[in-house]
């Protein structure tokens, strides 16, 4: 039973007909799926439960759902004692074969639904059951669709991992990436640059401490980036940068990036990111790249300005020439070549006054894709602007791993290949 779940669930079924009780198997025929908005004491509760059922139902590429506009115009809510007939009529001008409607309370944060399913698909066979489900948690509305659309696929639905699913070892052992603690500078971070990213002296008992602002304005501060990759600033005379606390702010369009050095990634493999903070928190990002420079076709931004040319200099140049200078950039700054492939990340809640930490796995269940080549932490604090500090920011390889696990695999289409977009073109699969 899912750990959010705080009072049991009361299911009942009411089967009419030549059924046996809710789907027991993923149905085989393609469903037309109309969903009502169930009928609540508070509105906006009956309508959020309905809508949630829908977008999950949308998740599943053999059922077609009839969007939330063109049902509240088709029909106000219907409660569980709505004439059978009547949402049998509303169901078929709508052309749907199967229809969802019913009863919500949402009392003090308390929610029971009441909610049936008419299954029209398969003729002469009137496949009708009810269920009632209760849940008092932040979550009710979402969980309640999930069981709905649990009830009416007959299988489980996926969950996406939840921080503290996996328990953390009692000794992570020795961090894989260069002074997570600070204490040594920027060694193995990049520098900061004294505008929105320091590294000072923390409190007592914290050595180096990074400090980061987002209450900036945002276009001095990206053209005071930019002249640092071009080694046109000096960030030991950095420019005096307005504070901007607008959503047109640093916080609000953009937010503040500080890397670490490049990590050797190790395909199979799961790892586990910590770190403390004080302040909104913001994210902490391990991206993953993959090497990338022989196929490129062009030069980042900062290899021209080095070289003293434009873009459109270096694409009027002959093709043997082009090639020549990516092939001599790349054994010069390979980095720059690298692509990114895989990202996770931790969101830093419960901070505040007072310091905090968090440790979390990934890959959440299973291990490294083996595109990863190069891992790269990205601290990433934004919205609210203000401050924000972190210490002791430490990557681990899982300890109690012996040998690499399944790769797991993303959950969306990679639309950069062709087959993936014919594929998601070709609409639900029948």
């Amino acid at each position: 039973m899912n750990r959010w779940i705080l009072t049991a669930l009361v299911l009942s079924s009411l089967v009419v007909g030549a059924a046996a009780g809710p789907a027991d198997k993923p149905p085989a025929k393609l469903a037309y799926i109309a969903v009502f908005d169930l009928l609540s004491n508070d509105p906006k509760a009956g309508a959020s439960v309905a809508d949630r059922i829908r977008l999950r139902m949308r998740r599943h590429r053999q059922y077609d759902v009839v969007d939330r506009i063109t049902m509240q115009e088709a029909s106000p809510p219907l409660g569980i004692d709505t004439d059978r007939e009547k949402v049998v009529k509303l169901t078929k001008q709508l052309a749907a074969n199967v229809a969802f409607y019913g009863t919500v309370t949402d009392t003090g944060g308390n929610l029971k639904a009441v909610v049936r399913c008419i299954d029209l698909r398969e003729a002469g066979k009137v496949k009708d059951w009810t269920k009632t489900l209760s849940d008092n948690t932040e979550r009710r509305h979402g969980l309640v669709a999930r069981y709905i659309v649990e009830a009416f696929t007959g299988k489980e639905e996926w969950i996406p991992p939840q921080y503290g699913d996996t328990p953390v070892p009692k000794n992570l052992g020795k961090p894989i990436n260069k002074n997570g603690s600070f204490n040594a500078g920027d060694k193995g971070w990049e520098p900061a640059d004294n505008a929105a990213t320091f590294l000072e002296k923390g409190p007592k008992g914290r050595g180096i401490i990074l400090r980061v602002r987002t209450d900036l304005k945002r276009a001095p501060y990206i053209e005071y980036r930019r002249k640092l990759r071009f080694g046109q600033a000096d960030p030991k005379n950095p420019p005096k940068i307005g504070r901007d606390t607008s959503f047109g702010s640093l916080a609000g369009l953009e937010g503040v990036h500080y890397r670490s050095e490049w990590i050797k990634a190790t395909t199979g493999w799961q790892y586990w990111l910590a770190a403390d903070f004080k302040g909104p928190g913001g994210k902490i990002f391990v991206k993953g790249f993959r090497e990338a420079a022989s196929v490129a076709d062009g030069l980042p931004e900062s290899s021209l300005a080095h070289l003293g040319m434009t873009a459109r200099e270096f694409s009027n140049l002959p093709e043997k020439r082009r090639k020549y200078l990516i092939e001599q950039e790349a054994k010069k700054n390979p980095d720059t070549f690298r692509r990114e492939c895989y990202r996770w990340y931790i969101n830093l809640t419960g901070g505040g006054k007072d310091w905090a930490h968090m440790v979390e796995v990934f890959p959440p269940r299973g291990g490294l894709p083996k595109n990863v080549q190069w891992l790269r932490i990205d601290i990433y604090p934004y919205w609210p602007p203000g401050t924000y500090y972190y210490d002791n920011v430490h990557l681990y390889k899982d300890p109690n791993q012996k040998a690499p696990k399944a790769e797991q695999q993303p959950r969306t289409p990679d639309y950069s290949k062709p087959d993936a977009v014919r594929e998601r073109a070709k609409g639900p699969k029948k």
